[in-house]
C-alpha cells in the first residue's frame, strides 16, 4: 500500500512543481482540519473569557499587550469573514481552528504515528485548537513547532535560528511561551556548534516587532506584577481568591490537571515515571524539562477566572502530552517486537 502511494505521489510530482504540490497540499489539509475543527467547536459549551475576546476582535484594531499577534490573527481573519455576515464570536473560532489546523500537521512532522497522534489530538491540551474563543491556540501552535525545530538541532539536522523564531513568535502570540526560556538555554549548550547570533538576532527581532506592533496600534490589559502569583499566606490584592496552601488553591489545580489530561484521565505524571527509563535523548530531556517549567508556573499562577482559566493552564501538558506520545509509541513498539521475537 505504501508503496501504491509512493507511486502515486510521484506521478503527481511529476506534473506539478515540488515546492507547489508542497503548499497545495497543506492548504488543503489546513483547509479540510479547519472545518473539522470548526464545526466540532460549535458543540462545546461556552467555556473560557471568550466574551472578552469577542469584544476584542470588534473593536478597531486593538491589541492585548500580552498576546499581541493573536489580537491582530483574531481581527484580520474577522476582517475577511465580516463581509460574508460572520459575527466576531465565529471568527475568532475560525482563527483558532486555523491554528488546530496547522497544530496537526506539525504534530504529524514530530512522529507520524498512531499513537503519539492519538495521545496529543485527544487530550484536553488539545481542547483550544477546536473552535475556541480565546487567546491559547496560535501560541501553542508555535511552541509545537518550535519542539520541531529544536529536536531536529538536537539531531545535528538544522541551526538553531529556525526553533528561536519558532519560539519568540510564540511568545508575540502570547507572553506564556517566555517561561520556557530556561529549556531554550539548556539546549544552547547541547551541541559545539551553537552560535550566539542564532538566539540574540530573533530576541532583537521579537522586541522591534513588539515594540512597533504597540507603537502602531492602540493596546489594553498587561497586568504582569507579583500579584498575578498565588499569595503564600495571605490575600493582597482584589481578584485573588486564595492562599497557596490552601485547599481551594490545590483543588482547583487538580481539576485543570483533570480538564488537560487525555480524556480527562489524568495519570500523566505516574506513566511518565512508569516510562521514565526511555527518557535517553537529548530532545526528550528537554521536553521533560518543559513538562517541569509548565507544572511549577501553572502551580504558582493565580487564575483570576477560577475554574474559567482552564484553558490557559491546560498548556502545561502541550510538552507533556508530546513526551509520553513518543516513549509510549516506543515502548509499545518494543513490546510488540519481544512478543514477536517470543
Amino acid at each position: 500500500m505504501n508503496k501504491q502511494i509512493s507511486i502515486i505521489y510521484q506521478t503527481i510530482d511529476s506534473f506539478i512543481p515540488f515546492p507547489i504540490y508542497f503548499l497545495l497540499r497543506r492548504f488543503i489539509l489546513t483547509l479540510v482540519f479547519t472545518v473539522v475543527l470548526y464545526r466540532l467547536g460549535q458543540y462545546l459549551p461556552y467555556i473560557g473569557d471568550g466574551a472578552y475576546v469577542e469584544q476584542m476582535a470588534e473593536m478597531d484594531w486593538v491589541v492585548l499587550m500580552h498576546s499581541v499577534l493573536t489580537s491582530l490573527m483574531h481581527k484580520l481573519v474577522y476582517t475577511i469573514l465580516r463581509p460574508f455576515g460572520w459575527n466576531a464570536w465565529d471568527s475568532v473560532s475560525v482563527s483558532s481552528s486555523i491554528a488546530g489546523a496547522l497544530a496537526i500537521q506539525v504534530l504529524f512532522a514530530i512522529r507520524r504515528n498512531p499513537i503519539f497522534l492519538i495521545v496529543n489530538i485527544f487530550s484536553g491540551s488539545f481542547l483550544v485548537f477546536i473552535g475556541e474563543v480565546e487567546n491559547y491556540a496560535w501560541v501553542n501552535l508555535f511552541l509545537l513547532s518550535t519542539f520541531w525545530a529544536i529536536e531536529r538541532y538536537l539531531q545535528g539536522k538544522a541551526p538553531l535560528w529556525p526553533a528561536t523564531v519558532f519560539f519568540f513568535l510564540a511568545a508575540l502570540f502570547h507572553f506564556l511561551a517566555l517561561f520556557y526560556l530556561p529549556a531554550i538555554f539548556w539546549v544552547m549548550v547541547q551541541r559545539p556548534n551553537f552560535k550566539a547570533y542564532e538566539f540574540v538576532a530573533p530576541f532583537f527581532l521579537f522586541l522591534s516587532l513588539l515594540m512597533g506592533i504597540l507603537f502602531c496600534f492602540a493596546s489594553e490589559g498587561l497586568d504582569l506584577d507579583s500579584g498575578r502569583l498565588v499569595p503564600l499566606f495571605q490575600i493582597r490584592r482584589k481578584g485573588q481568591f486564595f492562599t497557596f496552601f490552601s485547599w481551594e488553591h490545590w483543588k482547583l489545580l487538580a481539576y485543570f490537571h483533570y480538564n488537560a489530561a487525555f480524556m480527562r484521565f489524568p495519570i500523566e505524571w505516574p506513566l511518565l515515571f512508569f516510562l521514565r527509563k526511555g527518557i535517553d535523548t537529548p530532545f526528550k530531556y528537554f521536553l521533560l524539562y518543559c513538562s517541569f517549567i509548565g507544572l511549577i508556573w501553572t502551580t504558582f499562577w493565580h487564575p483570576d477566572l477560577g475554574p474559567l482559566d482552564w484553558d490557559l493552564f491546560s498548556q502545561m501538558s502541550i510538552s507533556l502530552h508530546v513526551l509520553l506520545g513518543i516513549l509510549l509509541y516506543e515502548y509499545v513498539h518494543t513490546q510488540i517486537k519481544k512478543c514477536v521475537m517470543v
